[in-house]
């Protein structure tokens, strides 16, 4: 998922995104390794290595260690398993992120498109805070002169439990970096076709599994329920309680969570019950908040602002296109938009559509309407290049995959 040929993370000269789509049909292995070597700063586990060495060594390990003393998985005797539960095992991603700052995070997750044949769209679908709800949320918040926490659970889906039979198979240099951080697991490797394998069974909620964000989500909402809130019927992601004669309240999108009441030491009795539960997490606390890329600002007149200009600075950052302020358009849409041909479904064209669309649904969510917060900064021509980009990387991908 990187260009192993690059020694370098960020190059000038980048094209725009739609130059790279409309080239996209005519030569996928170019047009792959230049979006790739460009936008994508996360790379697979070997290319990581590759390019950056022990420090992305370190970088593994220390995910590893966190993923161990989770327990979030036990190591499998391959003998006990069949050749088909070896053919479903869902193979381990790790990856490495390399930020703007020259900082390296290792990540592993699942690759969970396998699963999704066997569950219907009923047992994997899981609902995330609405913009509405979050806006008049907010609105509420300042109106009333609420005090207002946003607070991150670290790992939140590792904390979930996985509920069925789900086996994750590491290959390579994951397997020795994984004897590493415990070396009970150096008696479960085997060697398939000249690589070391370890089939782990998880027990745990791990990113990338179909389930893993409703396991949290029922998870959460349980542990809010327990503490005496009640859902909003209008919103499933809301939950108010009546302490102290006021109404508390969270509104949460997976693992950020916003919590308010007019009395301050109710947020903080409310975070210390949540930590209780998930340990510690990120907070924020006063009148500026950084919530789901979206800057809030709550005014001293009961008012609130809210824009998304550093949102959309590191969209354009990441999209590997110039700086924001050296060029000026009236609109993102070519004149010939909907006219180039439509990148092919095949499977190689996956890598070099990812990236692309990430941006494209970025740029769309910016562009959704907030028509309860007149300040904040909506642009709604945009919204139709930004679907029609979204639309286009979204049947190759589903075609590739």
């Amino acid at each position: 998922m990187d260009d192993p040929e690059n020694t370098k993370s960020y190059k000038s000269g980048v094209q725009m995104l739609q130059q790279a789509a409309d080239s996209m049909h005519e030569s996928p292995n170019i047009i792959c390794k230049y979006i790739c070597g460009h936008i994508m700063t996360q790379m697979t586990a070997t290319a990581g290595i590759k390019k950056h060495g022990q420090a992305a060594v370190d970088d593994l390990l220390q995910e590893f260690c966190q993923l161990n003393n989770k327990d979030v998985f036990d190591p499998i005797d391959t003998s006990t398993l069949t050749t088909g539960q070896k053919r479903e095992a869902l193979r381990a991603v790790n990856l490495i992120k390399e930020k703007r700052s020259g900082k390296l995070k290792g990540r592993t997750c699942a690759n969970g498109w396998s699963q999704r044949a066997h569950y219907t769209k009923e047992q994997t679908t899981y609902p995330t805070v609405s913009t509405d709800a979050l806006m008049l949320s907010l609105t509420i918040d300042a109106k009333e002169g609420r005090d207002l926490a946003t607070a991150d659970v670290k790992g939140a889906y590792l904390h979930a439990f996985m509920e069925d039979f789900v086996i994750l198979k590491l290959v390579g240099e994951a397997v020795n970096i994984m004897c590493h951080v415990n070396p009970k697991n150096k008696k479960f490797v085997v060697v398939e076709h000249g690589k070391k394998v370890l089939y782990l069974q998880l027990l745990k909620a791990l990113y990338g599994c179909v389930q893993s964000a409703l396991l949290w989500y029922e998870l959460f909402t349980g542990t809010l329920v327990n503490m005496g809130f009640k859902l909003n019927p209008y919103d499933p992601c809301v939950a108010n309680s009546q302490v102290k004669g006021k109404q508390c309240t969270v509104a949460w999108y997976v693992d950020d969570n916003k919590i308010s009441h007019v009395d301050a030491t109710v947020v903080t009795d409310v975070i210390e019950k949540i930590e209780a539960k998930f340990g510690k997490m990120t907070v924020t606390r006063g009148k500026h908040h950084v919530f789901l890329g979206i800057d809030i600002t709550f005014n001293n007149n009961g008012t609130v602002t809210l824009t998304m200009k550093e949102y959309l600075k590191e969209a354009i950052a990441d999209s590997g296109t110039m700086d924001a302020s050296s060029r000026v358009a009236s609109t993102p849409a070519k004149r010939d938009i909907f006219l180039h041909e439509r990148p092919v479904c095949v499977r190689e064209h996956f890598r070099c559509v990812l990236p692309y669309g990430r941006n494209a649904c970025r740029f769309l969510y910016e562009t959704s309407p907030r028509q309860f917060v007149p300040k904040i900064s909506r642009r709604p021509f945009r919204a139709l290049p930004c679907e029609y980009a979204h639309q286009i990387t979204d049947v190759s991908i589903r075609g590739a995959c």
